[in-house]
C-alpha cells in the first residue's frame, strides 16, 4: 500500500514538473500569437497634425516606418480620412498597406502618405459597414447582437465615428462602439443584446460587422 501511494505521489510530481517546464518554455519563447488574416478597407481616424505612426510590428515601441495623414476637414464640416487596406490583426493592432490620401474629396494636393506595409493601432481606425445587424461572431450564422431600427445601416457619419477596430477575420471586422459618440436619436434606434456589453467598459459594446464599404462619399451600392 505504501509503495502504491509513493508511486502515485511520484506520478503527480512528474506531471506537475512537466507542466511547469512546458509553461516556462512557452513563456521564454515569447513569440506573439499568429495574426488573424483579414481583407477589407478601413479609414484613419487621427486628429494629431503629425499624423498616425505606422510601425514595423504590432507594438507601440516598434520602429516607425512612416506616417499616415490626419483627418482633413473644411469649414462646411466635411471630413475626409485616409483609407488603408487591412490584411491582418494582432492584439488590437492592424497590418495595413496601400494607404491613400483622398485628394479627389479634399480638392487639395495629396499629403505625404506611407504606402508600404506596417502596423497601426485599431484605436485609430474606423470602418463603414452597410450592414444593419451586428453579430456575436464573424460568421453570418452567429447570433444577432445589435440591430438598428428602421433598416438603418452602420454607414452613417455618426456610426462610423463612434466605433474603433478591435479585431478582424476575413472580411469581417469587430468594432467597439462608444454609445456617447452616437447622437441621441441614433442611440434610441439601437437594439443590443446583453452579450455585446460583456468584458468592455461601461457605455460601450462590441459587435462583428460584414459588408464593409471602402468608399467614403457614397454607398458601395450607390452610383
Amino acid at each position: 500500500m505504501a509503495n502504491e501511494r509513493n508511486f502515485l505521489a511520484m506520478r503527480v510530481l512528474l506531471a506537475l514538473t512537466f507542466a511547469a517546464l512546458a509553461g516556462a518554455t512557452q513563456a521564454s519563447d515569447g513569440r506573439p500569437p499568429e495574426p488573424s488574416s483579414c481583407q477589407f478597407t478601413a479609414f484613419v481616424e487621427e486628429t494629431d497634425p503629425a499624423g498616425l505612426n505606422v510601425r514595423a510590428a504590432p507594438s507601440a515601441s516598434a520602429k516607425v516606418l512612416g506616417t499616415l495623414p490626419p483627418v482633413w476637414s473644411d469649414r462646411s464640416g466635411l471630413r475626409v480620412r485616409a483609407r488603408v487596406s487591412v490584411t491582418a490583426s494582432a492584439k488590437g493592432w492592424f497590418k495595413i498597406r496601400d494607404a491613400v490620401d483622398d485628394d479627389m474629396l479634399t480638392g487639395q494636393p495629396p499629403r505625404p502618405t506611407y504606402q508600404g506595409e506596417g502596423w497601426v493601432s485599431g484605436r485609430k481606425l474606423v470602418v463603414k459597414s452597410q450592414a444593419n445587424i451586428g453579430r456575436t461572431g464573424p460568421v453570418a450564422s452567429a447570433p444577432e447582437a445589435v440591430r438598428l431600427k428602421d433598416d438603418l445601416l452602420f454607414d452613417g457619419d455618426a456610426a462610423i465615428a463612434a466605433g474603433r477596430l478591435v479585431d478582424c477575420r476575413g472580411d469581417w471586422a469587430q468594432v467597439e462602439y462608444e454609445e456617447a459618440r452616437f447622437s441621441a436619436g441614433l442611440r434610441s434606434l439601437l437594439i443590443t443584446a446583453p452579450a455585446v456589453r460583456a468584458d468592455v467598459r461601461k457605455g460601450r459594446f462590441r459587435v462583428w460587422l460584414d459588408r464593409i464599404c471602402g468608399i467614403q462619399e457614397t454607398s458601395c451600392d450607390g452610383p
